[in-house]
């Protein structure tokens, strides 16, 4: 890569290999608008059409007051300022885009290059241990974003692999979630100490990943009031469908402290309406639980699965109020609350997390205030240890 390339070259090279990997238009046009004031800046305050990873920094400082001592998530505008600042910089530095937010039509490209027998090998020994579902799955899409990095900058395979790739894959993550990176670099550390150790690759490349430091629980959970809670259950319309929907999705994660997972994987004959209980077998960990079927979660599901969920044979309890009519997925389960919080005027302190998972924080809160011992509210939330418990703690420092 030229690194004498001009800024708008950059960003026009940038465009036109996001529209080649078919990138979502909407992200493009963000990146577009993004670096548009970004060029803006750098002409006005360098006089020069180029791009430094220096005059980054300082215009995300100035302009966004990036980084801060916040913890959480960033505003929308800041990260896409970040987001964009970063792509032009991975860009110049390695001729690529390695941040790989593509369409559904590049999902089934080939990108196992030249190594598909010991990606495969590795799979098999990752499919056979014993790891949660979830966990099987996230290194597989680990390993692949690896592959899609080595693609991107031309390198055919795990023989040509050494320190500098290793340490530029590294560097293509900054700006991002440090957890995040963390988890890739460890999967990535396992695939090489995997492929050594049976003889698949002659040196051992686990030495050359970096580790990432995260401090431990680093997001703080947004502090629900009981007043709050009840605003936010009445701002749901309960004589509509999609009201009764929402409602009973809601109360099962502010009553019973489920899993948005296990919300969406939720199925009728989990309802052991004989006994008063919900019986089902957790997403994260797989362990069986059983919550009582308290009488007002018990009313809101009877309301829904009675006068708005539609009459199909899939055996979800939630499913999409418009055709074609399919099990609600997490995702979509989780813009439920912010769409209540957006109605009854309920907002949070930026930087800390006010999504669904904060309800299950709420609950945990509660039965702390209310004096369970710990070990009783690791059960209940369906915490496999205590020590999984500890960060609901946070939730009652001022």
């Amino acid at each position: 890569m030229e690194k004498t390339k001009t800024l708008t070259s950059l960003i026009d090279d940038i465009m036109r290999e996001m529209q080649r990997l078919q990138y979502n238009p909407g992200t493009i046009a963000d990146f577009r608008i993004y670096a548009r004031r970004f060029r803006e800046y750098v002409l006005e305050y360098t006089d020069a059409d180029i791009f430094t990873e220096e005059v980054g920094a300082k215009y995300l400082r100035e302009r966004y007051g990036y980084p801060s001592d916040a913890v959480g998530a960033l505003p929308p505008e800041t990260a896409n300022a970040v987001r964009c600042v970063r792509r032009i910089g991975e860009y110049k530095l390695f001729g690529a885009l390695t941040r790989l937010r593509t369409s559904k039509a590049m999902s089934g490209r080939d990108w196992a290059l030249g190594d598909t027998d010991v990606i495969n090998a590795y799979l098999d020994a990752v499919q056979t241990a014993d790891n949660s579902e979830a966990t099987k799955k996230l290194r597989t899409h680990h390993v692949k974003l690896f592959y899609e990095f080595l693609g991107f900058c031309g390198i055919n395979g795990i023989r040509n692999v050494n320190a500098k790739v290793i340490s530029d894959y590294a560097l293509s993550m900054q700006g991002g979630s440090l957890v995040y990176a963390k988890h890739r670099l460890a999967t990535l550390k396992y695939y090489f100490r995997f492929l050594h150790k049976n003889g698949l690759c002659e040196q051992d490349l686990s030495f050359c990943v970096p580790s990432v430091k995260s401090p431990k629980n680093l997001n703080i959970p947004a502090l629900w009031g009981k007043g709050e809670v009840e605003l936010l259950l009445r701002s749901i319309d309960r004589g509509s469908p999609a009201g009764k929907r929402d409602y009973a999705i809601i109360l099962l994660a502010v009553q019973l402290g489920l899993r948005l997972s296990d919300i969406a994987n939720l199925k009728l004959e989990n309802l052991r309406w004989e006994y008063d209980e919900i019986e089902l077998v957790q997403h994260k960990t797989g362990n069986r639980i059983i919550h009582p079927l308290l009488k007002d979660v018990g009313w809101a599901l009877i309301d829904y699965i009675q006068n708005a969920r539609p009459k199909v044979g899939d055996p979800s309890v939630f499913i999409t109020i418009n055709a074609p009519y399919t099990k609600m997925h997490p995702g979509s389960m989780g813009s439920i609350i912010q769409r209540c919080m957006s109605r009854c005027g309920i907002t949070k302190q930026p930087g800390t997390v006010s999504g669904m998972h904060s309800l299950r924080h709420a609950l945990a809160r509660r039965l702390l205030e209310q004096g369970t011992p710990l070990p009783e509210v690791a059960d209940i939330m369906g915490h496999t240890n205590y020590s999984s418990t500890s960060p609901y703690l946070k939730v009652d420092i001022a």
